[in-house]
Order: C-alpha cells, then sequence, then structure tokens
C-alpha cells in the first residue's frame, strides 16, 4: 500500500502506466526509455526522480541485499547480467541490456520504487517510504501495521479510504473469527471451507483473483534416488490424483493441470493439462520399469496449512496402492524452507508457487521450483538451460511463443515439479467494503476501495 510500481499488466498482460507515463522500446528488447510522471511526491513530500527509479531497478543486485532480504534473491533472476539503468535527466530513465530482456515488464510488475534517500539510510529496514496511496505509520511487531490516506497521491482523488490497519493474527480460524465478529472488513487467503461456507451469506464477499499467477504443486527431490530417475518422477506424477485433490480440497473451486499456465499466458496449451491423467496402472508400470519396488518418502507440508494435509493424505492413500510409502512431515516454515532450498527433504514437498501468469520467461528464470540456476529440486540439465536461455533471449513474442510447446515437452517429460491445479488469491469481507481492484500475479489494492 505504501509503494507504486513503473507499469502494471492489465488481465491481458499489457503493460498500463503507473509512475511510468510512456515508453518506448528498441525492436530487439535491448533498450527501454522509461519517461516518469512528473510531480509525482513520495511521502516525505519529495518529487520522485529518475535517481529514485535507477537506484530501485537496480538495487536487487546488491550482494548485501540477496543475502539479508529473503525476497529479493529472485528478483536478480529478471535482469540480463551486464544490464545498466541511467538517469539521463530528471524525468527520463534509459535501461541498457547486452542481449534482449522480454520480460523487462514482469520486473517492473513486482518491483516497488522506493526513496533513495530512506531506502539507502541506517534504518531503511523500519520504514517505508513510497508514492504509493497509503502512508506506513506504525508497526507494531506481532501485532499490527497501520497506514494513512496519502493526500498527495499522484491518482487526483484517491485513495479514499482515511486508513488502514492489518492486524497480524497467528492463524487462519482466528482470523476468520474476526471477520464474523465485525472486528476486520477483510480478511486475505482465508480457509476454503471458510470461504465456500460464507459465499452465499449475503453478509459477506468471497472474491477470487480472476488471473492468479499461483498454483498447488508437489516437487521431487531429484537428487535423492531413486528420484534422479524420470520414470520414477513420471510415476509419482500419474499418482495424483487431482480431480479429488479439487473436490475434497478445494471444494470445486479450480481445474486440473500438467503445466502451470493461465489461459492468458502465452505457454498455455489446453491439451496439456490432463497430460498427466490419474493412472495407478500406469504409475505402477513405471516403477516396475524402473526397477522400483516397495519405496518410502517423505512429504514435506506446511505445519498447520489444513489444505496441504489433506492433499497428502490423499496422495499418500494412492501411493500405498502401488507400493509407495509416504510419511508426512508437517514442519514450520523456517524447517521446510531450509530442507527445500538445500535438497535435504527424502522424497517431496506441497507447496504453492507463483510467477504462471506473466512472461513465462520469468517462471524459468525467477521461479524457487524451475529456476535453471537454482531450484528446490536440485534438478539441472543442459537441454533446459538451453531452451530457456533460447526463449529469453528471443526479443519476438510470437517466436516466443512458437517456441513455448517444445519446452512444456521437456517438462512434462522430466516431472521434475508436478502441477496440481490453479490456486487464486481469495479474501473474504464484509458486504460494505466496495471497490477493490486486482494486480495480475499479485493480490487485491485498496486504492479505489471505500465502505458502503
Amino acid at each position: 500500500m505504501a509503494y507504486d510500481t513503473l507499469t502494471t499488466y492489465d488481465l491481458d498482460l499489457k503493460p498500463q502506466p503507473q509512475l511510468a507515463e510512456s515508453w518506448e522500446q528498441t525492436p530487439d528488447n535491448t533498450q527501454l526509455t522509461v519517461n516518469l510522471r512528473r510531480g509525482v511526491q513520495f511521502h516525505t513530500g519529495r518529487e520522485l526522480t529518475s535517481e529514485d527509479v535507477a537506484y530501485s531497478l537496480g538495487r536487487t543486485l546488491d550482494p548485501k541485499l540477496q543475502t539479508s532480504i529473503a525476497s529479493f534473491t529472485i528478483l536478480p533472476g529478471f535482469i540480463p547480467t551486464g544490464t545498466t539503468f541511467e538517469a539521463k535527466d530528471k524525468y527520463t530513465v534509459v535501461i541498457k541490456s547486452p542481449g534482449a530482456w522480454p520480460n523487462v515488464f514482469d520486473y517492473f510488475q513486482v518491483l516497488h520504487i522506493m526513496d533513495k534517500e530512506t531506502a539507502s539510510a541506517p534504518d531503511s529496514n523500519t520504514k517505508a517510504v513510497g508514492t504509493g496511496p497509503f502512508k506506513f505509520v506504525e508497526w507494531v511487531q506481532g501485532q499490527y501495521l497501520r497506514f494513512e490516506k496519502n493526500p498527495n497521491y499522484w491518482q487526483s482523488g484517491r485513495p479514499y479510504l482515511d486508513a488502514v490497519q492489518v492486524n497480524v493474527k497467528a492463524d487462519i480460524q482466528t482470523m476468520t473469527a474476526e471477520l464474523e465478529a465485525r472486528a476486520a472488513d477483510l480478511i486475505v487467503l482465508p480457509s476454503w471451507r471458510d470461504f465456500v461456507r460464507l459465499k452465499s451469506d449475503p453478509k459477506y464477499q468471497a472474491i477470487v483473483t480472476p488471473m492468479p499467477g499461483y498454483f498447488y504443486m508437489f516437487q521431487p527431490n531429484v537428487t535423492f534416488k531413486p528420484l534422479d530417475d524420470k520414470r520414477v518422477r513420471q510415476a509419482l506424477n500419474y499418482a495424483i490424483d487431482r480431480n479429488r485433490i479439487i473436490d475434497s480440497v478445494i471444494l470445486g473451486e479450480g481445474t486440473t493441470m500438467a503445466t502451470p499456465w493461465r489461459s492468458n499466458s502465452p505457454a498455455f496449451e489446453a491439451s496439456k493439462q490432463t497430460a498427466y491423467a490419474f493412472d495407478l496402472d500406469k504409475a505402477k508400470s513405471l516403477l516396475t520399469q524402473a526397477g522400483v519396488g516397495n519405496l518410502t518418502l517423505d512429504m514435506i507440508v506446511a505445519a498447520g496449512v489444513t489444505e496441504y494435509a489433506t492433499m497428502a493424505q490423499i496422495y499418500q492413500n494412492d501411493l500405498d496402492k502401488i507400493g509407495i510409502t509416504l510419511n508426512i512431515k508437517p514442519l514450520l516454515v523456517a524447517q521446510r524452507l531450509d530442507l527445500m532450498q538445500h535438497q535435504t527433504y527424502n522424497g517431496l514437498y506441497a507447496a504453492n508457487d507463483t510467477w504462471a501468469a506473466m512472461e513465462p520467461v520469468s517462471f524459468f528464470t525467477s521461479s524457487s521450483i524451475a529456476g535453471v540456476k537454482k531450484n528446490n529440486a536440485g534438478y539441472y540439465n543442459d537441454r533446459y538451460t538451453q531452451l530457456v536461455s533460447t526463449i529469453a533471449a528471443e526479443p519476438d513474442a510470437a517466436k516466443r511463443k512458437a517456441l513455448y510447446p517444445a519446452l512444456n515437452d521437456f517438462l512434462l517429460d522430466e516431472s521434475f515439479y508436478m502441477a496440481i491445479t490453479g490456486n487464486p488469491g481469495k479474501v473474504l469481507t464484509t458486504a460494505r467494503l466496495k471497490g477493490m481492484t486486482y494486480r495480475p500475479n499479485d493480490l487485491f489494492m485498496l486504492t479505489e476501495a471505500w465502505l458502503a
């Protein structure tokens, strides 16, 4: 709420002006000139300039930030090596890359523009100074964050709300109880059961994001034998009963998928979404071909999240029918991430990942599950790197689109991650909260929201 981006996508993935009023891009995608909106003020009252933008664009390459701020570790994957960000004049930024940068607007979509003076100060980790619709006012750790209306916001007349308080809750049940007690007007990512339960109650609104980039998936550790054999991974993929998971876990609010793409993605192929239809006989045959008999695997899930536990239990029951014992291990965030990121889990993990609703190449450069340079499966393959590198270097959108089917086929064959179904961002609100808007691959925005 405290920040803005240079551009934002519409639902057709076309970049629209935000802090960038206009831009000119060379046909080879190696240079982009960004013309900034004039008169935009930070919450301090200082005017936004090209120096702030160039600083923000290059900030993610700072090694200190990459080691101290977890979310920054994914962003350098967006940026071609050797890219420069130049403040040409007060309102113009020139971005030059040694090669094509086809997903530069994805970078704009996820990168907040910061006040250079505040962000480079020693106490920057306790402040949030941007140009956004709400000013950060107070943070009481473990309890709440408070934001107040930015009276000088560049979108005239916005926001409508005078203030927003974000309460921090320890669990989903407490959060939902506060909504039903009218102690909150909005809760983010409620359980699917509460979402469906309150969906038909006129006192509430149950809203899903129209084009999310999130999806549920399982990922095997390919460094753990026999998961280094793709036939075993394929068997595990055929053993996922996606329809039952959709019915039991997200209560029918989704469709099956074998690839992560939404219908608006250049990489979407409807015919390939059923590539791994549930087939235990096929799974058993592949295990036999691989010489695998009785097998014991761990399944790492997020502790306290019912959806993952239920998915794992369904999977556990089906795997048992083909001679695989699945031990479900609920772990807290820090434990899970350590195992996943260092490939020290002896089997698979269940998770939710993103990047599927933008330029597909971002999924392969920046996703924790599919990054060519680093991924949680420990999967590396020269052919994979070649396929992704070719797409990432292609400036023509139509030619990139023509390259995605071969990459989809490769990913399905290798099965080093297993898409299950989409996971749309969801919120529950009281009926009086109106005017929420949405930003693709993000969640909801309160810039135009009001209370009726």
